[in-house]
């Protein structure tokens, strides 16, 4: 049977609390009957641009988040593309330092892991991309000359979605946007709060929909922002998968030890 819940709820539980607070301070101010507003044809309107607003943001985030899905991927691809040239030169001409490369690229590939993963140690996986060129020079003379060629395009390509990757880390999409939807939906909920929108039953399920659904957003937005966060070394609800990655290390931790 096709599950109806297929998503991280980590987002969900999150948001919970922030329309529960929300919820109980509009229960607080209709049982005080404190209503300093009246409901104005306004106010739909506001509703509307903060989704507008929200629109924006849920678009353009999404369309990085959609390219940063297929990043790990192709680091995995060119690393099982070098393993390979490596297994053919550990047969034929038998070089001892494709044995040596491949352990390299071992080392790359949990690198760039623990970067991600920890957001340290940037300058290693540079370095260590680097230092492929120490094995390909020994390969050259020995390899047909497209084979060296396409080494070095596996490595310019990982060293191009690395850099992609940090890119996308470090830059944050239109703050100015962000900050007028978040400053928005606080004085919405204010507003809110503050007007008078009838019977206490509907108007609570009203408000405390209303507040969920924008501090959803917002964090949904702001984890797009960002799909190689991984706070505290865990992916998050909205952060990109690094299993492909994860399962490239142990493929190519096997195929060292039948070479070694």
């Amino acid at each position: 049977m096709m599950k109806l819940f297929r998503g991280d709820p980590r987002l969900l539980i999150n948001a919970a609390p922030w329309a529960i607070v929300v919820v109980v301070v509009k229960g607080l101010l209709e049982w005080a009957g404190v209503h300093p507003l009246e409901l104005s044809t306004l106010l739909p309107a506001t509703i509307t641009a903060e989704v507008f607003i929200i629109g924006f943001l849920l678009a353009g985030t999404s369309s990085d988040y959609k390219e940063a899905e297929h990043l790990p991927g192709e680091i995995s691809a060119s690393l099982e593309t070098i393993a390979d040239e490596c297994l053919i030169t550990a047969t034929d001409p038998g070089l001892p330092e494709a044995q040596q490369c491949l352990a390299k690229l071992v080392e790359i590939s949990h690198a760039i892991r623990q970067w991600l993963l920890h957001n340290h140690e940037f300058s290693r996986v540079m370095a260590d991309l680097r230092s492929l060129n120490d094995y390909f020079i020994v390969f050259g003379p020995k390899i047909q000359p497209g084979f060296t060629t396409r080494l070095k395009s596996e490595q310019a390509a990982m060293r191009k979605v690395v850099l992609r990757m940090d890119t996308i880390r470090r830059t944050s999409y239109v703050r100015a946007a962000y900050t007028i939807a978040e400053a928005t939906a606080v004085v919405l909920v204010i507003i809110l709060l503050m007007t008078d929108l009838g019977s206490v039953a509907p108007t609570l399920s009203l408000i405390g929909t209303i507040t969920y659904l924008l501090v959803y957003m917002l964090t949904l937005i702001r984890d797009l922002d960002n799909p190689f966060d991984y706070a505290g070394g865990k992916v998050g609800g909205a952060d990109v998968s690094l299993e492909v990655l994860e399962l490239t290390e142990e493929r190519l931790r096997a195929l060292l030890v039948t070479i070694s």
